[in-house]
């Protein structure tokens, strides 16, 4: 044997994605369960796709009176600022590495 056995379910540090799909890569790499990492993949265009039909009863204006707008909008951004933030730790100790 020449080396230690690879392992499907771990992804090496040199290889990395383009930058567009680092919070993909991120939530696969988050998830433990590779078919739930699909399924959110997936459920974050479902949802986006939802959020219209869910509000077209209300015609506000104003946040506060839109809950289920205002509610997708904090969550998608707080996930997002989460997504880039571990992204950037990754490229981080990349670099510190010198693996890219």
């Amino acid at each position: 044997m020449i080396g230690e056995p690879a392992n499907p379910f771990a992804t090496p540090l040199e290889i990395l994605p383009e930058w567009y799909f680092f919070p993909v890569f991120q939530i696969l790499r988050t998830v433990p369960n590779k078919l739930l990492g699909v399924l959110l993949m997936a459920a974050v265009p479902a949802g986006l796709l939802t959020v219209p039909f869910l509000e077209n009863v209300n015609k506000f204006q104003n946040p506060f009176r839109r809950p289920v707008a205002t509610t997708v909008f904090l969550i998608g951004t707080v996930v997002a600022l989460w997504l880039e933030l571990s992204c950037f730790y990754l490229l981080i100790n990349l670099l510190t590495l010198g693996l890219f």
